[in-house]
């Protein structure tokens, strides 16, 4: 798919987090010592706690992912999914030949990486009951029901009771594994008697825990011990640290390589790979005060990182200014590529827009699912935009072959915007590190930006169809007087530049009237159609022809000479004459025309050769009445 080396498909979902970040790192570096090739699956999902819209349509990034052509798949299978994208994904995989892991929550239909929670929090129960001496511990869990909460909920109730403690402890309060219920949490234990000590299923639950009983005046450690799980790089800094249960996510990613690697070459794996977890107990718990040398020099680093952010925000800032009024892609590219310096080094950026076999492309005609082809809309590397290919491509060619043999990996995004989908984009960093959040901001203004120009493009299109219509005759789909005179006056006075001669043609049909009456006006307009037909079909050398009334037709002819002038009205006769040899109508169809051929030079305006022309017409109908031909 890349180069020469086997490519290993990841699914992963919310990767500006810290885990995630560790965990694509680690997923680079393990690939690189196999030899693999990686493409992780960016899927961006929940925005926040509040707006799921967007991750609602990610799944038609499955769609188009040539899983046949991967060697192995790891799936990050959390609860950062949405249960409907995890369900689509679990079912898409399930179908491929090649070897699946799932790292994170257990999945009895694939192999598995997971980490054994209930040694760390059994650990960190022993802990405070036997180093620290409490006996009143309570506990926050995840959300209830979720594999996770069930699973460190266990392990908490058993180890209370295996040091002869109360199972329940000093209660048990069920969070959201965020911020979200921690002042209901704070509230409900200092309630019942702050406990000596409270172990939560999760950092972010501990350090939102420890804020809002400072709030309230409840010191920790000083009144209360809380501790955390999963290791977090906020429990690291935060102040007070906190105790920990860490999982060494190197650790996950190196077994989960490890076992595609021996499958594929023919080896039997267990199906379950358990790894042990590592208790690190900081300041929280009343162990191991930091250092105030280390405390400064993790504030410093905070500082610098906050620096960085703001400046982060303004480029972004910025570039939402700039992506508000881009009118083409070419402007998205050259936005991105002045402003993407924020979400860290890459070295090649794709944009792939979805597009049919005629190249319609997706932001200029609504595409409501993924085409079977594609258009390199913008095509970049790390010293700018270059040139991009040219054409269309099919999207099972998916990415452009690599020049080197070296191994890559690749970030793949769907780019949507509800139900609009306009193609994916590939990035490659320049280090084993994965972009951060500004990246997925990125995405998403492009997507906003992409379906601006859809909207763009389909009232340019609006516009044109109307103007096409205020100009042309519905009834023959000739200009209509206003669309002619607009026409041939901008031919007249061009003309006028080089003066030559220039004919004025005025053709007005024979008894319409008694058409209209004798055979109905349905039959008339047919006729009116017809004529139209035949005139539109003379004009062969650049003449401005239109229906201006009921039954006229006017014509200017610039650049005109009597010979063209002649070879018009002949083949204006044998067009009348055609059509009543061959449509067998129970009336003839003909038209009176008039030429007046002059030098343009001698004329001051249009409207006074047609005035002409008119008259010209107007004596050849007199002919034909006097001869009685009415």
């Amino acid at each position: 798919m890349i180069n020469s080396h086997k490519t290993i498909g990841v699914f992963l979902c919310g990767i500006g987090g810290d885990y995630k970040q560790e965990l694509c790192c680690s997923i680079n570096i393990a690939a690189k010592s196999f030899g693999f090739n990686v493409l992780i699956f960016n899927f961006i999902g929940r925005i926040g706690e509040k707006y799921d819209d967007y991750g609602r349509y990610e799944d038609r990034l499955l769609d188009i992912i040539p899983f046949d052509r991967l060697d192995g798949i790891i799936f990050e299978n959390s609860n950062i999914f949405s249960d409907d994208i995890r369900k689509k994904i679990h079912r898409r995989v399930a179908k491929c030949s090649c070897p699946v892991v799932v790292i994170s929550q257990p999945c009895e239909d694939f192999y598995e990486v997971l980490f054994d929670n209930k040694i760390g929090i059994t650990e960190m129960v022993e802990h405070f009951a036997k180093h620290h001496g409490f006996t009143k511990i309570g506990y926050m869990s995840g959300i209830e029901g979720h594999p996770d909460s069930v699973e460190r909920l266990s392990a908490f109730k058993a180890a209370m009771k295996d040091n002869g403690l109360p199972e329940e402890g000093e209660g048990i309060f069920h969070g959201d594994f965020w911020y979200g219920r921690s002042k209901e949490a704070a509230d409900f234990f200092i309630e019942r008697g702050v406990p000596q000590a409270i172990i939560c299923a999760n950092d972010h639950m501990a350090v939102s825990l420890c804020t809002e009983f400072e709030k309230r005046g409840v010191r920790v450690p000083e009144d209360v011990c809380i501790s955390g799980c999963d290791g977090t790089d906020e429990g690291k800094i935060f102040f007070p640290r906190i105790s920990t249960i860490e999982r060494k996510v190197s650790d996950a990613a190196y077994a989960a390589l490890s076992i595609i690697d021996d499958l594929l070459k023919g080896k039997k794996r267990e199906r379950t790979v358990t790894l042990p977890t590592r208790n690190n107990y900081g300041y929280s718990c009343g162990c191991c005060r930091d250092k105030l040398r280390d405390e400064c020099v993790q504030r410093n680093g905070i500082l610098t990182g906050s620096r960085n952010f703001r400046y982060h925000i303004y480029d972004t800032e910025a570039a939402m200014l700039e992506m508000n009024r881009v009118s083409d892609i070419g402007q998205i590219a050259d936005t991105f590529s002045r402003y993407c310096c924020n979400f860290g080094g890459f070295e090649k950026f794709f944009l792939f827009a979805y597009c049919d076999e005629n190249g319609n492309v997706s932001y200029e005609n609504a595409f409501d699912s993924p085409s079977a082809q594609t258009l390199p809309a913008i095509w970049m590397d790390m010293y700018g935009t270059s040139e991009r290919p040219r054409g269309i491509f099919p999207v099972s060619e998916f990415l452009p072959p690599e020049t080197g043999d070296d191994t890559s990996c690749y970030y793949i995004s769907h780019l949507h915007f509800g139900s609009h989908c306009f193609g994916y984009s590939a990035i490659k960093m320049v280090s084993d590190e994965p972009f951060n959040e500004f990246y997925n901001i990125w995405l998403l203004n492009i997507a906003v930006s992409l379906e601006s120009l859809l909207h763009k493009n389909n009232i340019r299109q609006l516009m044109r169809e109307l103007e096409s219509e205020s100009i042309h005759d519905k009834l023959t789909g000739m200009l209509n007087r206003r669309g002619f005179e607009k026409n041939a006056q901008a031919a007249f006075e061009k003309a006028k530049k080089s003066p030559a001669e220039a004919a004025a043609i005025v053709i007005d049909m024979d008894r319409l009237k008694h058409i209209n009456d004798v055979y109905g006006h349905a039959e008339g307009d047919y006729a009116i159609r017809a004529l139209g037909r035949i005139i539109s079909g003379c004009c062969t050398e650049k003449e401005t022809a239109g229906r201006t009334g009921g039954d006229e037709f006017y014509i200017f002819a610039p650049d005109y000479s009597a010979k063209k002038a002649e070879l018009f009205q002949s083949r204006l006769m044998a067009g009348l004459d055609e059509f009543n040899r061959t449509e067998s109508k129970p009336y003839v169809l003909s038209a009176s025309c008039g030429v007046y051929l002059a030098d343009i030079s001698a004329h001051s305006s249009l409207e006074e050769l047609l005035k002409l022309g008119d008259e010209q017409m107007y004596a050849v109908k007199r002919v034909k009445r006097s001869e009685g031909d009415r």
